[in-house]
């Protein structure tokens, strides 16, 4: 015979997990919006639709909250392009390991995957609320930053960095491959943070499926202007 607490505990933790999600989705938002000290946890409470010491029993105080949101945001993302993300993470250690080194022709096939999978990552209205506070912790970074990048972009950068090293020919750790990695990821966040302008040069009164299809068309070419110095792409 099932017991009752046994029942009870379940729904309790099932109703504790929503609770915090709720927190999370609230803070990504205005955190997003108006940064730490904009924002009040009676706000984050009331938006969120739960009491305020939720705030405190689930992250201990709003830091601990706005901490918690880069956590949360590494999860989304990493739920959005994890297939993509574990694939070429896996490729590029196995290439490290010397089994099976990564020629010119697959690191363009794979630097165009990536940027197909993330141009379609920040053609999503999601990614909007996303990239707002990634923005705000890029013009003043915290402790949430340094989440941000060691649990998600530092490692796609490194496997992005040596494939580009593969086609320009250089060192992947020298200035001038990790600079040129640099471009092509800003190339592609561009089509996020830069929607307005891109919405008004194109005449596109939104983002919906046709102009997805043309946007990841975009990554090709991106990666196709990636050559050696002295070499005209083709």
């Amino acid at each position: 015979m099932t017991k009752a607490p046994s029942l009870r505990s379940a729904t309790d933790t099932t109703r504790n997990d929503h609770t915090r999600e709720k927190l999370l989705l609230a803070a990504l938002e205005l955190f997003g919006q108006y940064g730490f000290e904009g924002v009040s946890t009676r706000k984050l409470a009331e938006r969120a639709g739960v009491n305020l010491q939720a705030i405190n029993y689930y992250f201990d105080n709003k830091r601990g909250l706005y901490n918690a949101v880069a956590d949360y945001l590494i999860e989304r993302l990493q739920i959005r392009v994890g297939d993509r993300r574990k694939i070429v993470l896996e490729r590029f250690a196995e290439a490290q390991s010397g089994d099976r080194p990564i020629d010119a022709t697959e690191a363009r096939d794979i630097l165009i995957a990536v940027g197909e999978s993330l141009l379609t990552l920040f053609a999503d209205d999601e990614s909007a609320i996303w990239v707002r506070y990634m923005v705000r912790e890029q013009a003043e970074p915290t402790e949430a930053f340094d989440r941000i990048y060691t649990g998600f972009m530092q490692p796609m950068l490194t496997a992005v960095r040596h494939l580009v090293g593969i086609l320009i020919e250089a060192d992947p750790s020298s200035e001038r491959t990790r600079l040129r990695t640099l471009s092509l990821v800003g190339s592609l966040i561009i089509y996020r943070v830069g929607r307005a302008t891109i919405l008004r040069e194109m005449g596109w009164s939104a983002v919906g499926p046709e102009q997805i299809i043309a946007i990841r068309g975009i990554a090709a070419d991106l990666v196709a202007g990636i050559c050696p110095i002295g070499e005209s792409a083709t």
